[in-house]
C-alpha cells in the first residue's frame, strides 16, 4: 500500500541541450527537434562521436576558483526550480527542507585541470561540495544526500526525496541531477564503445550507441499538506518509486530484464497503481542494442498484452544521454507531458526493429489524455531506478 503522506513536484528548473530553462528543453523535446550539436569544448580528433549535447552559452572555467560549468549549471537550475516553487524566504522551515543531488562525474573539468597541471584546485571536482552548494544556494539546512548512480542517477535522487518527504523527515526537498561534458569522461565512454559513431536512434534497427549530453535538472519535491499550507501550485503527483540493481555485469544488462522488470513492479506497487492505470512511459532509451531490446521486452513482462496500447518516448533521441542529469531532464519532459497531454516523439526511427515492437511516438508528438506515467533509468553496474507521476 502507497504511504498515506503525499509528496507532490511543485518547482521544475532545467539547463539543457536545449538552453537555459524548463521552457526551453519542453519546447524543443515537444516538437521533436534535436540538440545534438559539434563539440566545441574539447578536441574530438579520435572519438567515436565528434557530436554531442553541448549546452552553449557556459563558457569554460578560466582558472583555479572558478566554478565549474557542471557547478553552475546546476545553480542556474536551482535557482529556476525554487522560483517556479514560490519557495522564498519566509514560507518554510529551512530545517525541514532537503537536497539530494546526483553526478555521474561531477565537476570533471575541474579534475582535468588538476590532473594535467593547469590548475591545482580540486575542489570543483568533489561531488558533496556541489550538493553542499545547492543546499546553501536554496538555504535549506535539512537532510542532505549525495548520489551517484550512474545513469539512473537523476531518477534515483527522486525516490530519495519522495522517501524523505513520505517520511516526514522533510518538508521540502531539491531533488538534482546533473553532470558536465569533458575529454577524460567521453573518451572513457568512448573506449567502452558506449558511444555511437552517428546519430543516436532508439529502437530503431541500425541503432548503434547512444550519444552523450550535459546539464542539469531540480524537481521540487514536496508534501501535500505544505503545499496546500502556502498555497503553491502542484504539477503532479511523486505517487511513488523504487530503486534496485541487476546484480549481474558491470557494463551488459541483464539479459532477460529481470531486474528492469522487478524495478516496474516495485515502482508501480509502491505507488498503488496497478499497470492498467499507466498510460505512458518515457523510457531510458539509449539507443544501445541490447538496452533498446531487453527494455521493450520488460515492458511487455510487466504489462503483458496491455503493452501493446502504451505510448512510449525516448528523450534521448533529441538531448542525447545527459548522464547524472538524464533522469532529471527525462522527469521533467514526463511531468510536462502528463500535465499538457502531449507526449513527445522519439526521433530517428526511419527502419523500425521487429524485436522492438511497441509503440514509441516514432510519428511526431501525439496529443492524449493521460492520468499516470511512468518514468524509468538505468545506469552501468546494473543500477535502476522508476518513478510515477500521477495526475492530482
Amino acid at each position: 500500500m502507497p504511504n498515506e503522506r503525499t509528496a507532490v513536484i511543485t518547482g521544475l528548473g532545467s539547463v539543457s541541450p536545449f538552453g537555459k530553462g524548463v521552457g526551453v528543453l519542453w519546447s524543443g523535446v515537444s516538437s521533436g527537434k534535436r540538440a545534438i550539436r559539434p563539440i566545441t569544448l574539447f578536441p574530438s580528433d579520435g572519438l567515436r562521436n565528434r557530436n554531442a549535447g553541448e549546452v552553449e552559452g557556459y563558457p569554460p572555467v578560466a582558472g583555479a576558483g572558478e566554478a565549474t560549468r557542471a557547478l553552475r549549471f546546476l545553480l542556474d537550475a536551482v535557482d529556476e526550480a525554487l522560483s517556479d516553487a514560490g519557495l522564498e524566504p519566509g514560507v518554510y522551515d529551512p530545517r525541514l527542507c532537503g537536497t539530494v543531488v546526483a553526478t555521474n562525474f561531477g565537476g570533471m573539468s575541474a579534475a582535468e585541470s588538476a590532473l594535467t597541471g593547469r590548475t591545482p584546485d580540486l575542489s570543483g571536482y568533489d561531488f558533496a561540495v556541489n550538493t553542499a552548494r545547492a543546499a546553501e544556494r536554496a538555504g535549506f539546512t535539512g537532510p542532505s544526500a549525495t548520489l551517484s548512480l550512474s545513469c539512473a542517477s537523476g531518477v534515483a535522487a527522486l525516490v530519495a526525496a519522495c522517501e524523505l518527504v513520505r517520511a516526514g523527515r522533510a518538508e521540502v526537498v531539491l531533488a538534482a541531477g546533473y553532470d558536465e561534458l569533458s575529454l577524460f569522461c567521453y573518451a572513457g565512454l568512448s573506449a567502452l564503445r558506449a558511444v555511437s559513431t552517428a546519430d543516436i536512434t532508439p529502437f530503431d534497427a541500425n541503432r548503434a550507441g547512444t550519444v552523450f549530453g550535459e546539464g542539469a535538472g531540480v524537481l521540487v519535491v514536496e508534501s501535500g499538506e505544505h503545499a496546500r499550507r502556502r498555497g503553491a501550485r502542484s504539477y503532479c503527483r511523486l505517487a511513488g518509486g523504487a530503486v534496485n540493481n541487476d546484480a549481474y555485469h558491470m557494463t551488459a544488462p541483464e539479459k532477460q530484464g529481470r531486474g528492469i522488470r522487478k524495478l516496474m513492479e516495485l515502482a508501480l506497487a509502491d505507488a498503488g497503481v496497478a499497470p492498467d492505470g499507466v498510460q505512458h512511459i518515457n523510457l531510458h532509451g539509449t539507443g544501445t542494442r541490447y538496452n533498446d531490446l531487453i527494455e521493450t521486452r520488460a515492458v511487455k513482462g510487466v504489462f503483458g498484452d496491455a503493452a501493446g496500447r502504451l505510448v512510449l518516448t525516448a528523450n534521448k533521441s533529441m538531448i542525447g544521454h545527459t548522464m547524472g542529469a538524464a533522469g532529471s531532464h527525462e522527469s521533467i519532459c514526463a511531468i510536462r507531458s502528463l500535465v499538457e497531454g502531449v507526449v513527445p516523439p522519439t526521433v530517428g526511427i526511419s527502419e523500425p526493429d521487429p524485436e522492438c515492437d511497441l509503440d514509441y511516438c516514432a510519428d511526431g508528438p501525439r496529443e492524449m489524455e493521460m492520468n499516470c506515467v511512468l518514468k524509468n533509468s538505468y545506469g552501468i553496474g546494473g543500477t535502476n531506478a522508476s518513478v510515477v507521476f500521477q495526475k492530482l
